[in-house]
């Protein structure tokens, strides 16, 4: 009953309309039109049925028509005036068609957001499923090996083990990267991150994990983004600065710079860094995106899946992932934001040369 609200308003109105078209004579015109005015004003404010379209629209076209038929015929109007019949019908048909293709349109959109709303639950269903079952058998596995490490004295066998041992940590970290792949791939909640208590948040963390000197070089700046990709992201780098770096003494920096109208968020360490091949195998193929990754890997590199994700992040804002030579001589890997999301740029990495701050 709701929805035929509009429909009854406009009938009273009209039956009101055909009214006064009957009691004044010679300005039948004024609230004909006044009637199909409104006619087009109630059925753009609700979604009418086709039942109730035609049967409005064929009932005041006859009523009204007759009307101003009967007043032409006694000469009380010209017959000019019932040209008006057919063309306010056409128009009004016009009308309905051009609503009913908006409503169309508008609700093809709202059932797309509820199938993509569905499926980024799937996926992030999915994701944790698959964590669960990549991890478990993995934290499993590697509990027995480290008994039967304990238990095995030192020789052949032992060193066997560790390689196996060795095999099952790389196979560990694949896994996290391609969860973590996943868990970027999807659509997640987009809101003002304060980039400093990240940063903050993020070497904190990490620094339960590996000792390194952890150093954070930040400003005071906020980006509207995901947090979850933006975590991810520095994650990445931070696997692959403690991977170029051995010493507990080693710096591992995370930082965000302003830039004009963007912000470099990266992280450098005093590691080996990059060679100068790597450095220009990385400026060789920034023209085709599918061998930049290509041309950046060297004897430390694992899966490939770090830049890659690092790189997919950047570009879907319109940004880019820079390579450069940190201050201590190590790499220096950086994520080139823009304030505002822009048109996803081709992706591509740039190498820039060696930073003159800390």
């Amino acid at each position: 009953m709701a929805r035929r609200r509009m429909v009854l308003r406009w009938s009273v109105f009209a039956t009101a309309c055909a009214v006064a078209m009957l009691a004044m004579p010679g300005s039948e015109t004024v609230p004909y039109h006044v009637g199909w005015a409104s006619f087009a004003l109630c059925f753009g404010l609700e979604q009418w049925t086709p039942r109730s379209t035609w049967i409005s629209l064929g009932v005041y076209t006859f009523v009204t028509g007759a009307i101003l038929v009967e007043r032409a015929t006694s000469g009380v109007l010209g017959w000019q005036e019932t040209t008006e019949i057919p063309l306010m019908l056409l128009l009004m048909a016009l009308m309905i068609w051009h609503v009913r293709r908006r409503q169309q349109a508008l609700s093809d959109l709202t059932d797309s957001a509820a199938r993509e709303r569905a499926d980024s639950t799937m996926r992030e269903l999915l994701t944790l499923r698959t964590s669960h079952e990549m991890r478990s058998p993995l934290m499993i596995s590697r509990g027995y090996l480290e008994m039967l490490m304990d238990r095995t004295p030192q020789g052949e066998d032992l060193a066997d083990l560790q390689v196996v041992d060795e095999e099952l940590a790389r196979l560990t970290r694949v896994c996290e990267r391609l969860v973590r792949s996943m868990r970027v791939g999807s659509d997640l909640e987009v809101t003002d991150i304060d980039i400093d208590a990240v940063l903050q948040e993020t070497a904190r963390r990490w620094s339960m994990v590996a000792t390194r000197s952890w150093q954070v070089e930040s400003s005071e700046l906020t980006l509207q983004c995901s947090g979850e990709r933006l975590r991810a992201c520095l994650d990445t780098l931070i696997e692959n600065a403690l991977r170029y770096t051995e010493r507990d003494d080693d710096v591992v920096l995370l930082y965000a710079r302003p830039m004009r109208d963007a912000i470099a968020l990266g992280v450098a360490d005093s590691g080996r860094g990059f060679t100068t091949d790597t450095l220009r195998s990385a400026a060789g193929h920034a023209s085709s995106p599918g061998d930049v990754l290509d041309g950046v890997r060297d004897d430390l590199s694992q899966t490939g899946l770090g830049l890659s994700l690092v790189r997919d992040v950047a570009t879907r804002r319109g940004g880019w992932v820079q390579l450069g030579v940190s201050p201590w001589g190590g790499a220096d890997v950086s994520m080139i934001l823009p304030l505002v999301p822009q048109v996803p740029v081709v992706p591509t990495l740039r190498p820039v040369q060696a930073s003159t701050t800390a």
